[in-house]
């Protein structure tokens, strides 16, 4: 009887385990994706009007401010109307008292600014810079059989933090070169965004990279397994990424490999040990981020920082992570 009920124990805290650490391998290896590697621009819209600087207006008199708007408030209506192209200001401003609907920190508020009129021009300005739409450069990791696709490895913001997301695009993109990272300064891929050409869709954007459809024919050579994070071991790997003409793959070190049970973000560190990658760009450079990483014929992350100690030296997340 008393084998009996440790039996019993045994097996109800084995059903426990798996109930509370589910296991990622089977639903990884379940999972088939073609590799990526290959670069993209993208265009995510910022869902209104996002106030890059605060500069104010030329007048004869000198430059003059409009006071009301702070860098990273997203505008998001006039005098009642709605905004969401750059097109829209000219339209709408008079030189009266204008109510201005603002997303700031994550909440909406109503100012009275005052236009003033421009000495270039002869029209009114609210002396801000102002964008709708965020352009970055990054790399595909995998995309599915189905069509969808995962990308980059982080969440594409603007130079003013955290944006709200209202959707965005993938579009071709060119690789015309690489600019090496100096002293704190991580280097670049410089690349060439083709506004018209557009590959498919965004529609996700956050912490473990971008997400969407991708409408444009793919590379659809190599297809391999997801390895679950539990199978990620620290040695030898490859990355595939795209640093001239076409895609190839470099050979690196994961170095670290932390024990996640859940979906976090950072969850290896690798160093660049391909001479030929080297020589070109140093190390890891922005543009790289969502290069995937293979190991073992499985997919098993992608690049997403860069060490700006140790070019050589970046992170990278689960491929079971992304989305």
């Amino acid at each position: 009887m008393k084998k009996f009920r440790v039996l019993l124990c045994s097996i109800f805290a084995l059903i426990l385990c798996f109930a509370i650490f589910p296991q990622t391998s089977a639903y990884a290896e379940s999972q088939y994706v073609y590799v990526g590697g290959y670069p993209i621009g993208v265009s995510i819209d910022v869902g209104g009007l996002l106030v890059e600087d605060v500069i104010g207006v030329e007048t004869d008199y000198g430059m003059a401010a409009v006071e009301g708007f702070r860098t990273g408030d997203i505008i998001k209506k006039i005098d009642g109307v709605a905004v969401d192209s750059v097109d829209d200001i000219s339209d709408i401003l008079t030189t009266d008292l204008t109510k201005v609907e603002i997303l700031r920190g994550g909440e909406t508020v109503s100012v009275e600014v005052k236009p003033v009129v421009e000495a270039f021009s002869m029209k009114p300005r609210l002396g801000v810079k102002i964008k709708d739409t965020i352009y970055g450069v990054g790399t595909v990791t995998f995309v599915r059989p189905d069509g969808t696709y995962a990308a980059l490895g982080h969440e594409i913001s603007a130079d003013t933090g955290k944006i709200p997301f209202s959707g965005g695009r993938i579009h071709e993109c060119r690789i015309v070169g690489v600019k090496r990272g100096k002293k704190g300064e991580a280097g670049a891929l410089l690349a060439s965004l083709v506004q018209d050409k557009v590959y498919g869709s965004v529609t996700c954007n956050n912490g473990f990279g971008i997400a969407g459809v991708f409408e444009a024919d793919h590379d659809e050579k190599d297809l391999v397994p997801i390895a679950a994070r539990d199978e990620v071991r620290t040695g030898a790997a490859k990355i595939k990424t795209t640093v001239g003409g076409s895609a190839e793959y470099y050979d690196i070190e994961i170095i670290k490999a932390v024990r996640q049970s859940g979906r976090k973000e950072k969850g290896m560190v690798i160093r660049i040990t391909d001479k030929r990658l080297l020589d070109i760009t140093g190390g890891v450079v922005r543009g790289m981020s969502g290069s995937p990483i293979l190991q073992n014929g499985k997919l098993v992350g992608a690049v997403t920082h860069v060490f700006l100690n140790d070019f050589t030296k970046g992170y990278g997340i689960y491929a079971d992570c992304m989305n």
